[in-house]
């Protein structure tokens, strides 16, 4: 049985919070993570995949999946439901504006936590569509071998852009801290 787990650790949404300040909108920074997660909730139902454990804790989100009877195209498409999610609900506050001023601070969240996933590391959903394009069109182990270098890779340069950042502007801590993070998590995972 091919179990998938999607998971949003602690860290991005403390980090999300300390990066704007403790921001007067908080349930709204909470909505993006919640409409990320129900985007891949969607399409994990869409897709036929079972729905085993949703858990919502403090600053924890994570959901895990029977993805067996799904092929890569599918889990593809689950991979990337929380970013769909999170595009779509920009566009929707975008089209029909919403009254109040935090509702700009709500398509800034949702298109960065969009962006933030794409990139392609093992650990974010990026590196999960990643993947499964690989598996596609290599053999599994080529695939996962090469899922696992460019992951390593595009966690190392994003590392080295964020100390580059730091130094140059002595700015974007949270970059830095998420950064690290990642290479930090990703390199443990290989272990």
């Amino acid at each position: 049985m091919k179990k998938a787990k999607a998971k949003v650790g602690w860290v991005f949404p403390a980090i999300t919070l300390i990066s704007v300040g403790f921001s007067p909108h908080p349930i709204l920074l909470i909505l993006c993570y919640l409409i990320h997660e129900l985007g891949h909730i969607f399409f994990a139902r869409l897709m036929g995949a079972n729905i085993e454990k949703l858990h919502i804790g403090s600053f924890h989100l994570s959901l895990s999946y029977d993805a067996s009877g799904l092929s890569y195209k599918r889990e593809l498409l689950v991979e990337a439901g929380g970013i769909i999610f999170n595009f779509l609900s920009a566009l929707l506050v975008l089209l029909f504006p919403f009254e109040g001023s935090g509702w700009s601070f709500f398509v800034i969240c949702s298109i960065s936590l969009a962006l933030m996933n794409l990139y392609p590391v093992s650990i974010l959903d990026g590196g999960g569509i990643l993947k499964n394009i690989l598996l596609c069109i290599l053999a599994g182990d080529v695939a996962e071998k090469v899922s696992k270098c460019v992951s390593f890779i595009c966690a190392v340069l994003m590392w080295l852009m964020a100390v580059y950042v730091q130094i140059i502007f002595h700015a974007s801590t949270s970059f830095f801290i998420i950064s690290a993070f990642l290479l930090i998590k990703l390199c443990f995972s290989y272990v």
